[in-house]
C-alpha cells in the first residue's frame, strides 16, 4: 500500500511540474503574437520571443500530444494557444499549390539576394572570384528581367570589379547602383545594386538616419506600357562578430569550447537593431504608400514575419511567398534555422507566379525570385 501511494505522489508531482513547464512555454508562444503590433521602443521582448516562434510552435504540439497520449484535459491549454495564433501559422507557413499559368511572355521576373559582399571578408574561405563569379552564373542563369542584391560590393578594376563583370554577361544591362559607405580612399563601395533588362525612367535614394551599412533604393522601370516601381532594402543587421557567431554555435554544441563572447552582448545587439530596425521599416513603409505606381518591394529585412518590421513594411501589400510559396520558406542561411528574413511583396495590381527559394550556398542567404503579371 506504501509503495502505490509513493507512486501516485511521485506521478502527481511529476503532472504538476510538467504543467507548470507547459505553461511556461504556452506563455512564450502567446507574447510572439504580440511582436508585430509592438513598437521595440515600448518593449523588444516581443520581438526577441518571435524569433523561436517555429520551435515555440512545435514544443506546445508536442505537449498536446503528451498530454492526450496520457489522456489527460491539459491538451486543450497548448491546443487554444495555437488556435489563438493561427494566423501566424499562415504567415509562416506556406500551402500554395502550382498556379497554372498560359504564358510567362508577358510576365516580369524578379531576382532578390544578399550577397554578403561576394566574399569579400573570405567568411567561406579564400576563394577569390569564385563567390563572385558562381553568384552571376547563377543569376544569369535565371533569365530575370530584375536583379536586387543586397550586401552588394564593387571595387577598383584592378581590384574587385562588379558591376562592369556582371553587365558584360547579362541581359540585365541597365542598373540603379547607391553606395552608402565607401572605404579605401574610394576604392571599395558597399550599398545596393538593382539590374534590369527594362528602361529605367527613375530613380530614388533611401538613407536611413545613423545607418552604417543599410539604406534602401527604388528604381522606376517601363514595362511595356506601364510603370513599376521596385523597391530594394537591406534593413538594419545584428551584426554579430565571428566570436558572437561561435558563442551561438557552441550554445548548439555544448561540447565545442566557447570564445569570447556572452549572452548579454549578443542580446543587447539584437535589441539595439531590433529598435533601429522599426524606424528603419516606417521610413521605408511612407515611401512606398507615396509611390504613385504599382510596387515590388525586395531585400533584406532581417525580420521575421511576425515581426513589427514585416507587419509596418507589408501593410497593403501581398506577400509573394505567401501567395504561391511552399513550405517554410526559410532565406537565412546561418545558425538559426527555418528563418525568413528576405521578401518580396508586391501590390494588389501585381499578381505572383512560381515563388522559389534556391538552395545554393554562396552567402548566408538564399536567393529568391518569382513571376509577376499586372492585373488586368
Amino acid at each position: 500500500m506504501m509503495s502505490r501511494q509513493k507512486k501516485n505522489r511521485k506521478n502527481s508531482w511529476f503532472t504538476k511540474i510538467t504543467l507548470l513547464i507547459n505553461l511556461l512555454f504556452i506563455l512564450l508562444l502567446t507574447a510572439t503574437y504580440l511582436s508585430p503590433v509592438t513598437q521595440p521602443e515600448t518593449s523588444v521582448i516581443p520581438a526577441i520571443v518571435a524569433l523561436f516562434y517555429p520551435a515555440l510552435l512545435a514544443i506546445n504540439l508536442l505537449f498536446v500530444v503528451f498530454w492526450l497520449f496520457r489522456l489527460r484535459m491539459y491538451f486543450i491549454f497548448s491546443l487554444l494557444a495555437i488556435a489563438v495564433g493561427y494566423t501566424f501559422l499562415f504567415k509562416t507557413f506556406a500551402f500554395n499549390s502550382e498556379k497554372r499559368v498560359g504564358s510567362y511572355d508577358d510576365a516580369i521576373k524578379i531576382v532578390s539576394y544578399n550577397v554578403r559582399l561576394f566574399d569579400q571578408y573570405k567568411w567561406a574561405g579564400d576563394q577569390n572570384y569564385f563567390t563572385r563569379n558562381s553568384i552571376f552564373e547563377f543569376t544569369d542563369a535565371q533569365q530575370a528581367d530584375v536583379v536586387c542584391f543586397q550586401e552588394f560590393f564593387h571595387g577598383t578594376e584592378k581590384s574587385f570589379p562588379t558591376v562592369g563583370p556582371f553587365v558584360e554577361m547579362s541581359e540585365t544591362k541597365n542598373y540603379h547602383v547607391d553606395y552608402v559607405l565607401e572605404k579605401g580612399n574610394g576604392s571599395k563601395h558597399f550599398g545596393l545594386a538593382t539590374f534590369t533588362r527594362f528602361p529605367i525612367v527613375g530613380k530614388g535614394i533611401i538613407h536611413f538616419e545613423g545607418a552604417r551599412a543599410n539604406s534602401g533604393i527604388f528604381t522606376d522601370i517601363l514595362f511595356h506600357a506601364d510603370t513599376i516601381r521596385v523597391f530594394n532594402f537591406h534593413l538594419e543587421s545584428v551584426k554579430l562578430s565571428r566570436s558572437d557567431h561561435k558563442y551561438v554555435s557552441d550554445f548548439i554544441d555544448p561540447g565545442a569550447v566557447t570564445p569570447a563572447s556572452n549572452s548579454k552582448v549578443i542580446l543587447r545587439k539584437i535589441s539595439n537593431a531590433i529598435k533601429r530596425r522599426a524606424k528603419q521599416a516606417e521610413k521605408v513603409s511612407k515611401y512606398i504608400n507615396a509611390s504613385p505606381y504599382p510596387v515590388i518591394v525586395c531585400g533584406d529585412f532581417n525580420d521575421t514575419p511576425l515581426s513589427y518590421v514585416y507587419h509596418t513594411v507589408s501593410g497593403g501589400l501581398d506577400d509573394a511567398f505567401l501567395e504561391t510559396g511552399k513550405g517554410f520558406g526559410q532565406t537565412y542561411a546561418g545558425d538559426i534555422p527555418l528563418l525568413r528574413i528576405d521578401y518580396i511583396l508586391h501590390s494588389m495590381a501585381l499578381e505572383a507566379f512560381r515563388f522559389e527559394k534556391h538552395d545554393v550556398t554562396y552567402s548566408d542567404h538564399y536567393p529568391i525570385s518569382c513571376y509577376f503579371k499586372l492585373r488586368n
